[in-house]
Protein backbone atom coordinates (compact mmCIF):
# COMPACT_ATOMS: atom_id res chain seq x y z
CA UNK A 1 0.00 0.00 0.00
CA UNK A 2 1.33 3.04 -0.94
CA UNK A 3 1.27 6.12 1.57
CA UNK A 4 2.08 9.84 0.32
CA UNK A 5 3.05 11.97 3.11
CA UNK A 6 3.24 15.85 2.75
CA UNK A 7 5.16 18.00 5.60
CA UNK A 8 4.50 20.96 6.45
CA UNK A 9 5.71 24.71 6.21
CA UNK A 10 9.69 25.21 6.24
CA UNK A 11 9.65 21.58 6.58
CA UNK A 12 11.80 18.52 4.89
CA UNK A 13 10.81 15.14 3.31
CA UNK A 14 14.51 14.10 5.38
CA UNK A 15 12.90 14.74 8.48
CA UNK A 16 12.67 12.47 11.42
CA UNK A 17 9.10 11.86 10.79
CA UNK A 18 9.22 10.03 7.39
CA UNK A 19 12.21 7.78 9.32
CA UNK A 20 9.43 7.10 11.84
CA UNK A 21 6.76 6.19 9.62
CA UNK A 22 8.81 3.70 7.74
CA UNK A 23 10.28 2.67 10.76
CA UNK A 24 6.81 1.76 12.97
CA UNK A 25 5.00 0.63 9.64
CA UNK A 26 7.17 -0.72 7.18
CA UNK A 27 4.15 -2.63 5.67
CA UNK A 28 3.91 0.72 3.46
CA UNK A 29 5.33 2.03 0.86
CA UNK A 30 5.97 5.64 2.20
CA UNK A 31 6.37 8.55 -0.57
CA UNK A 32 7.29 11.63 0.73
CA UNK A 33 6.48 14.65 -1.84
CA UNK A 34 8.75 17.78 -0.86
CA UNK A 35 6.46 20.77 -1.47
CA UNK A 36 7.26 24.26 -0.65
CA UNK A 37 4.88 27.78 0.30
CA UNK A 38 3.89 27.98 -2.89
CA UNK A 39 0.07 26.40 -2.74
CA UNK A 40 -0.20 25.85 -6.44
CA UNK A 41 2.94 23.97 -6.99
CA UNK A 42 2.46 22.22 -4.19
CA UNK A 43 -1.09 20.97 -4.78
CA UNK A 44 -0.41 20.47 -7.96
CA UNK A 45 3.09 18.10 -7.56
CA UNK A 46 0.28 15.97 -5.17
CA UNK A 47 -2.22 15.82 -7.94
CA UNK A 48 0.19 14.97 -10.61
CA UNK A 49 2.04 12.41 -7.74
CA UNK A 50 -1.83 10.81 -7.55
CA UNK A 51 -2.46 10.89 -11.18
CA UNK A 52 1.08 9.09 -12.18
CA UNK A 53 0.64 6.24 -9.48
CA UNK A 54 -2.91 4.55 -9.39
CA UNK A 55 -1.66 2.29 -6.56
CA UNK A 56 -1.70 5.50 -3.93
CA UNK A 57 -4.36 4.41 -1.09
CA UNK A 58 -3.91 7.18 1.35
CA UNK A 59 -2.57 10.68 2.11
CA UNK A 60 -0.92 12.32 5.22
CA UNK A 61 -0.36 15.56 6.19
CA UNK A 62 0.68 17.71 8.88
CA UNK A 63 0.07 21.44 9.65
CA UNK A 64 0.64 23.32 5.81
CA UNK A 65 0.91 19.58 4.78
CA UNK A 66 -2.54 19.37 5.56
CA UNK A 67 -4.16 22.06 3.94
CA UNK A 68 -2.35 20.74 0.96
CA UNK A 69 -3.91 17.53 1.54
CA UNK A 70 -7.22 18.63 1.88
CA UNK A 71 -7.06 20.56 -1.52
CA UNK A 72 -5.88 17.53 -3.42
CA UNK A 73 -8.09 15.92 -6.25
CA UNK A 74 -7.96 12.01 -4.13
CA UNK A 75 -10.95 10.31 -2.45
CA UNK A 76 -9.05 7.89 -0.92
CA UNK A 77 -7.99 7.83 2.58
CA UNK A 78 -6.99 11.32 4.44
CA UNK A 79 -5.03 12.07 7.64
CA UNK A 80 -4.75 15.62 8.58
CA UNK A 81 -2.42 16.15 11.41
CA UNK A 82 -2.89 19.75 13.29
CA UNK A 83 -4.26 20.96 9.46
CA UNK A 84 -3.90 24.53 8.46
CA UNK A 85 -7.38 25.95 7.55
CA UNK A 86 -6.46 29.29 7.32
CA UNK A 87 -2.99 29.92 5.38
CA UNK A 88 -3.84 33.66 4.67
CA UNK A 89 -3.90 34.13 8.48
CA UNK A 90 -1.71 31.91 10.21
CA UNK A 91 1.04 32.52 7.41
CA UNK A 92 1.30 36.51 7.74
CA UNK A 93 3.94 36.24 10.68
CA UNK A 94 6.04 34.29 8.45
CA UNK A 95 6.40 37.13 5.16
CA UNK A 96 9.87 37.54 4.69
CA UNK A 97 12.85 35.32 4.44
CA UNK A 98 12.48 31.78 6.35
CA UNK A 99 14.85 28.70 6.58
CA UNK A 100 14.01 25.64 5.69
CA UNK A 101 13.89 22.61 8.79
CA UNK A 102 15.63 20.24 7.29
CA UNK A 103 18.10 19.34 4.18
CA UNK A 104 15.93 19.86 0.66
CA UNK A 105 16.64 17.86 -2.25
CA UNK A 106 17.32 21.04 -4.80
CA UNK A 107 19.78 22.22 -1.74
CA UNK A 108 18.01 25.55 -0.98
CA UNK A 109 18.45 26.21 2.18
CA UNK A 110 15.74 29.11 3.07
CA UNK A 111 13.01 30.63 1.12
CA UNK A 112 10.76 34.40 0.80
CA UNK A 113 7.37 34.09 1.61
CA UNK A 114 5.71 37.38 0.43
CA UNK A 115 2.06 38.98 0.72
CA UNK A 116 1.57 37.84 -3.35
CA UNK A 117 2.07 33.71 -2.05
CA UNK A 118 -0.22 34.40 0.72
CA UNK A 119 -2.42 35.45 -1.55
CA UNK A 120 -2.57 32.58 -3.75
CA UNK A 121 -4.40 30.35 -1.25
CA UNK A 122 -7.42 32.19 -1.76
CA UNK A 123 -7.82 30.15 -5.00
CA UNK A 124 -7.88 26.79 -2.65
CA UNK A 125 -10.66 25.38 -0.77
CA UNK A 126 -9.93 22.63 1.20
CA UNK A 127 -12.25 19.93 1.42
CA UNK A 128 -13.89 17.67 4.21
CA UNK A 129 -14.62 14.04 2.68
CA UNK A 130 -15.86 10.95 4.40
CA UNK A 131 -12.36 9.42 3.81
CA UNK A 132 -10.84 12.06 5.71
CA UNK A 133 -10.02 11.74 9.75
CA UNK A 134 -8.56 14.97 11.62
CA UNK A 135 -6.05 14.35 14.78
CA UNK A 136 -5.26 17.47 16.51
CA UNK A 137 -3.36 18.57 19.34
CA UNK A 138 -5.39 20.38 22.59
CA UNK A 139 -4.11 23.85 22.79
CA UNK A 140 -1.80 24.00 19.77
CA UNK A 141 1.00 26.61 20.13
CA UNK A 142 1.52 27.00 16.67
CA UNK A 143 -2.02 27.34 15.43
CA UNK A 144 -3.82 28.74 18.52
CA UNK A 145 -6.65 27.16 20.12
CA UNK A 146 -8.69 25.88 16.87
CA UNK A 147 -10.50 22.92 18.34
CA UNK A 148 -13.72 24.53 17.58
CA UNK A 149 -12.38 25.13 13.67
CA UNK A 150 -11.61 21.23 13.29
CA UNK A 151 -15.23 20.16 15.00
CA UNK A 152 -17.28 22.87 12.68
CA UNK A 153 -15.09 21.69 9.97
CA UNK A 154 -13.99 18.17 9.94
CA UNK A 155 -17.28 15.19 10.59
CA UNK A 156 -14.15 13.31 11.92
CA UNK A 157 -12.14 15.31 14.14
CA UNK A 158 -10.19 13.63 17.37
CA UNK A 159 -8.41 15.66 19.64
CA UNK A 160 -5.16 13.29 19.92
CA UNK A 161 -3.01 13.78 23.92
CA UNK A 162 -0.81 11.62 21.67
CA UNK A 163 0.36 14.90 20.08
CA UNK A 164 2.31 16.71 22.34
CA UNK A 165 2.77 19.57 20.14
CA UNK A 166 2.43 20.83 17.21
CA UNK A 167 4.93 18.87 15.35
CA UNK A 168 3.97 14.77 14.54
CA UNK A 169 6.41 12.99 17.25
CA UNK A 170 7.27 9.61 17.38
CA UNK A 171 5.04 9.13 20.21
CA UNK A 172 1.87 10.00 18.14
CA UNK A 173 3.39 8.04 15.24
CA UNK A 174 4.28 4.85 17.37
CA UNK A 175 1.15 4.78 19.29
CA UNK A 176 -1.90 6.73 17.45
CA UNK A 177 -1.06 7.76 13.87
CA UNK A 178 -2.62 3.97 12.32
CA UNK A 179 -5.90 4.56 13.45
CA UNK A 180 -5.98 7.45 10.89
CA UNK A 181 -4.70 5.48 7.88
CA UNK A 182 -5.57 1.35 8.32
Amino acid sequence: MKIVYIHGFAGSIHSETISFFRKYYPQYDWCPLEVDHRVDYSVQKINDFIAANSDVQALVGSSLGGFYVLCANFEGRKLVINPVLNPMSSLKKFIGVNKYKGRRDNGDTEFKLTQADIFKFKQFKPKDTPNTICHYTPNDPVLGDVKRDYKKFFANAEETPHLRSHFTDEHYIKHKMSEGII
